[in-house]
């Protein structure tokens, strides 16, 4: 997992090819995006694209881990503070649902080993190696979860 903030992305930015295009629509968008307007905002046809949505949070015993195996997740809250369980994927033992790869998901039961606090204007990069509980809080969450092909 990477954690930092969208007006400091040079560095993460060298990491993968589509990263700079990713982050350059992001910090374009991120402060004015609402769930209201068109989701998923395709930026390369099966490459990358953004889902803006508005989920309700969970507590942090209720959320589960996921994974995914062919895109990498930039998660970028907008509106408020979002609560992000990690794990490495190499500790995971609880299956609840297998990998489905039409979805490119799949999810586990395991406790996270951390949480990471973000707030509006900061993002975390999830890869495949890293099991990841989103969208723990209280409420709605405007946020934007970017995909990155692998």
């Amino acid at each position: 997992m990477i954690v930092g903030k969208l007006n400091d992305t040079a560095a993460i930015e060298r990491l993968h090819p589509l990263f700079r295009e990713a982050f350059e629509w992001l910090r374009a968008n991120a402060a004015s995006a609402h769930a209201s307007g068109v989701s998923p905002v395709v930026l390369r046809e099966g490459e990358l694209w953004a889902n803006v949505e508005v989920p309700t949070m969970k507590a942090k015993d209720v959320q589960v881990l996921e994974v995914h195996r062919k895109f990498i997740d930039i998660h970028v809250p907008v509106d408020k503070d979002e609560v992000i369980g990690y794990l490495p994927t190499y500790y995971l033992k609880e299956v609840r649902d297998a990998y489905d790869e039409t979805r490119d998901i799949a999810f586990y039961t395991d406790a996270p080993m951390a949480y990471v606090t973000l707030h509006p204007g900061e993002f975390a990069i999830m890869t495949p190696e890293d099991a990841h509980a989103p969208i723990i809080g209280e409420g709605a969450l405007n946020k934007i979860c970017v995909k990155v092909k692998v």
